[in-house]
């Protein structure tokens, strides 16, 4: 196990900021349950920062053990020096550093895929997140992000994905009305939802590919996504809320795409 330098040290630290992310193409994760999603997935990480207390754990001792033997750096820092670069208010003793996968929307896997959630100007880093880990729940095959989207690596998101991003994939930065004529080739049906003009979304039947799209709560879908939606669909309100979350509303009609797809009640 080797000394970090302070100038090493110092470029880990320029990662929590979105420019130098891109930059580098690599972001940071924190936490036990995140970097042992990183490792099982199979994700490239270069790095791994631990302080002395995470290490004796049981837990932690074995994930280290995992990292060093698949080829990651491996350093203990003072817990002042963890605290220093994660966002939690209980951080747990483990960063790391990951390298960032590039996903593009390929042939094989529109003709592979059947249930896709696309996400429209969303930039809530807490909702982006929590939607990618309800698609990945709900079994889809992909997220596609529109560029308008909060960056997919913001540490808010990545915490709230609570490792989905590792086994999902998610497809940053599209123009989603240049995607949509590309998905219907494919067979897919694009189902938008839009509070005000949309059917009820029990009233609707989900094909075999379907491809729903949420907007953001602030601005809803674009006029040019609404028009080349094949069906537009709302979740009725009961109640005196003006709507539903975004990252609520994208779980309750992901789960009925699915219990309509399979024909049970």
């Amino acid at each position: 196990m080797h000394e970090l330098s302070k100038e090493k040290l110092k470029q880990i630290h320029k990662l929590k900021t979105e420019k130098e992310r891109e930059k580098e193409g690599k972001f940071l994760i924190e936490g036990l349950r995140l970097c042992q999603e990183a490792f099982s997935s199979g994700w490239d990480v270069d790095l791994v920062l631990f302080s002395s207390e995470f290490g004796g754990s049981a837990a932690g001792e074995k994930l280290i053990q995992q990292f060093s033997k698949k080829g990651a750096e491996i350093f203990r820092l003072k817990k002042k020096e963890i605290e220093k670069l994660t966002d939690t208010e209980t951080p747990q003793g483990i960063v790391a550093l990951v390298n960032k996968k590039r996903f593009t929307l390929s042939k094989d896997i529109l003709k592979n895929s059947s249930l896709l959630l696309g996400l429209d100007n969303i930039r809530d880093p807490g909702n982006l997140g929590t939607m990618i880990r309800t698609a990945d729940a709900a079994g889809a095959d992909g997220v596609l992000l529109s560029k308008g989207c909060v960056e997919l690596y913001n540490p808010k998101v990545i915490r709230s994905t609570m490792g989905s991003i590792f086994h999902l994939l998610v497809i940053e930065n599209l123009d989603l009305p240049e995607v949509i004529p590309d998905l219907k080739k494919d067979g897919f049906r694009i189902i938008v939802s839009e509070v005000l003009e949309g059917k009820d979304y029990t009233e609707v039947d989900y094909p075999e590919k379907t491809c729903l799209i949420i907007g953001s709560e602030a601005s809803g879908i674009s006029q040019q996504i609404l028009n080349l939606a094949d069906e537009r669909i709302k979740i009725p309100i009961f109640g005196k809320a003006e709507s539903l979350n975004a990252s609520i509303a994208a779980g309750v009609l992901l789960y009925e795409i699915i219990r309509n797809k399979k024909g049970t009640s």
